[in-house]
């Protein structure tokens, strides 16, 4: 399989229908014939450059997951800018609503991870991908003079999944400010640094 920045067009016209197809259709849904239709191309079309569904699994996973990989590396080498927490987290939230704006593919990389549940090659990805997150969050923590060398910024990477997956439910003008203060409140509470009893996010 082609590395993810040496794509055809033609692959990467199909990976993108893919990613639109599972997003909207889960993995049951996820047909060669599904793809076709939704690329707009001859049925038959995707298959012949993925010939099996597995192929086609494991492709349409580098393919979301080295994306987001993209955004997190480039939000790393961002916050080397930043001293303090405040803009780290700024501009964290605003990468977290990139993803946001572009919903399928935040859903088929939630779906991706669900499923790296109960395969091992998914998972070493996804693996990585939280391994890439878990870094930056360390990072925010050593700038607001907390650094945490345990689970914190493990269990606020997990957490953080469940405020994307919260966000997708709410209207799309209130989840920027949804996840900004989820995030805020996350790290504040998970390093002891929260000021009485804050409200719930968006509340």
């Amino acid at each position: 399989m082609p590395p993810p920045n040496d794509l055809s067009a033609r692959r990467r016209e199909i990976l993108d229908a893919a990613v639109t197809v599972l997003a909207q259709h889960g993995w049951r849904g996820l047909t060669h014939r599904a793809i076709d239709r939704e690329a707009g191309l001859p049925e038959g079309s995707s298959s012949a450059y993925y010939r099996s569904r597995q192929a086609l699994r494991a492709a349409l996973a580098t393919h979301v997951l080295s994306a987001i990989t993209a955004d997190v590396e480039k939000l790393a080498a961002g916050l080397a800018d930043h001293g303090e927490p405040e803009p780290a987290i700024a501009a964290t939230v605003d990468t977290l609503q990139r993803w946001l704006d572009s919903p399928d593919r935040l859903k088929a990389r939630l779906e991706i991870t669900l499923a790296a549940t109960r395969d091992e090659t998914l998972a070493t990805q996804v693996s990585d991908l939280r391994a890439g997150l878990t870094d930056v969050v360390a990072g925010i923590l050593a700038r607001s003079g907390q650094p945490h060398a345990g689970a914190v910024p493990a269990i606020i990477v997990a957490a953080v999944d469940g405020l994307l997956i919260t966000a997708l439910l709410r209207p799309g003008a209130q989840r920027k400010q949804f996840v900004a203060d989820g995030l805020d409140l996350l790290v504040r509470s998970l390093t002891n640094d929260a000021d009485g009893d804050p409200a719930a996010p968006g509340a």
